[in-house]
């Protein structure tokens, strides 16, 4: 199946330190500090610091955890990178990085780095307590390791708190999802991560046993919340992936920034650095310009990513309805929210015997060939929350001042609003110049927030 990149240019940012911003082919060296069979994949350390995820493919076998490899590589969409060369270098010695922390299990650190969730035993940890050392999901670590024993590992002294980070990648895989959607996935194949699901967030169709990529918020308290997801085995995530799948295939939405008779290049929204393909002889891309919106497929298979196909793409428009049903029918659905009500088409193959007039839903559909058309929808456990408070504001000056009231005359007509019993407007005089914001409530206007050059008042 194909991933089109669209990850948010806010994430893509939040994760520099997890995504690499390097594009076309590259040469680094680094210690291989994990292997994952299933994503045929080994995560590098370079003497700088920088993880990687490169997906090594046959080479798995011959480049033992704690070698220092060379590797050449074609950086892929979502920031891992395909090798077309990796040559061992002999046994390396430590190795120091940074990396956030997704849990503590034991005496192990899953760590999240390079677009990887990898282990890391603490030596001489027997408790999740003395391994994590106060260690919360989210904080970010720098350590001093080796690999010894099959195992990447570090003393409790070489693992120091730097920083705390809001957002991380989580990869592994998905296993199951409860009745309010949150997500269960297993992480290093073995412990169990809970993401919770917003009501405004879809999740592709995933299948018990996919290999999967979620980026999340960690809260406070350690707590995951999905802000996208992308599946890496074969399936359909309905084309709003970022990941590669398991043959190599990609497909990137954006900008042509480049073409020539050997290479497209295609710049994917605010993302920093055009994805390039080579170009086959096989391939008429007469009819294409620079600065078009683009569909490129492509292959990475020995390392470099080559086009398979290159399409004209037009921006998809989508609708997001939360609120509840009010007609369903086998060809169509109406949600009605807090303006206009939202109808949209029903495909064929989407079975919606769950749903009835008057559940409450999220509802997000697509405009294909000019018809609005259903691509996803949730139960939302409650009516959505009411609109926030309707606000007036007004500049010019105060017109009258009495403990109950105030009228301020602006450009318009004069704006009065209620004065809240026991504010404090002793510094505020008729004539002076203010700024004032005023709340609709069911008895009138009533003061917010009122602002001089001299004082400040604001109601609690």
């Amino acid at each position: 199946m194909k991933k089109i990149l669209l990850l948010a240019a806010a994430v893509i940012g939040a994760l520099a330190f997890a995504l690499p911003a390097t594009a076309g082919t590259v040469n680094f060296r680094g210690v291989v500090v994990a292997k994952d069979s299933n994503r045929k994949s080994i995560v590098t350390v370079s003497g700088n610091g920088i993880v990687r995820t490169i997906r090594a493919r046959g080479a798995l076998r011959r480049v033992p955890l704690g070698n220092l490899v060379a590797v050449q590589a074609a950086s892929l969409p979502d920031g891992t990178f395909a090798a077309s060369k990796i040559r061992p270098l002999g046994k390396a010695g430590r190795t120091r990085f940074q990396a956030t922390v997704v849990a503590v299990k034991g005496a192990t650190l899953a760590l999240s780095a390079g677009g990887s969730v990898f282990a890391l035993r603490v030596r001489g940890s027997k408790t999740g307590s003395s391994a994590g050392g106060g260690l919360r999901p989210g904080d970010r670590i720098e350590t001093d390791a080796l690999v010894k024993s099959g195992s990447l590992q570090a003393r409790p002294d070489a693992v120091k708190k730097v920083g705390h980070d809001g957002l991380l990648v989580l990869e592994g895989i998905y296993l199951d999802a409860a009745d309010d959607g949150t997500i269960e996935m297993a992480v290093l194949h073995r412990g169990r991560v809970f993401v919770a699901v917003p009501p405004d967030v879809f999740v592709p169709n995933f299948q018990p046993g996919d290999e999967i990529v979620a980026v999340v918020k960690v809260a406070a308290d350690g707590s995951f919340t999905l802000v996208r997801a992308e599946n890496e085995s074969s399936g359909d995530d309905d084309g709003d992936g970022g990941g590669v799948d398991g043959d190599g295939t990609f497909t990137v939405v954006g900008v042509l920034a480049s073409l020539s008779p050997d290479l497209v290049a295609v710049k994917p929204g605010d993302h920093h650095e055009p994805v390039r393909c080579a170009v086959t002889q096989s391939l008429d891309l007469s009819g294409f310009e620079v600065g078009q919106f683009v569909l490129m497929t492509c292959q990475y298979g020995d390392g470099h990513p080559v086009l398979l196909a290159l399409d004209h793409h037009a921006q998809p428009e989508h609708v997001v309805a939360a609120g509840a049903i009010t007609e369903l029918t086998d060809t169509s659905i109406t949600v009605q929210g807090d303006g206009e009500p939202v109808v949209c088409a029903v495909p064929e193959e989407m079975d919606l015997s769950d749903f009835q007039v008057g559940d409450h839903v999220i509802m997000y559909c697509l405009k294909i060939d000019g018809v609005w058309t259903l691509k996803g929808i949730k139960p939302q456990s409650e009516p959505p929350p009411p609109p926030p408070p309707n606000l007036v504001t007004v500049s010019g000056t105060i017109d009258s001042l009495s403990p109950s009231g105030i009228t301020v005359q602006g450009d318009g007509d004069p704006v009065t609003c209620a004065v809240p019993d026991g504010a404090d407007l002793s510094a505020f005089h008729v004539d002076d110049e203010v700024s004032m914001t005023c709340v609709h409530t069911d008895t009138g206007l009533r003061l917010r927030r009122l602002q001089s050059e001299s004082a400040f008042y604001e109601a609690p």
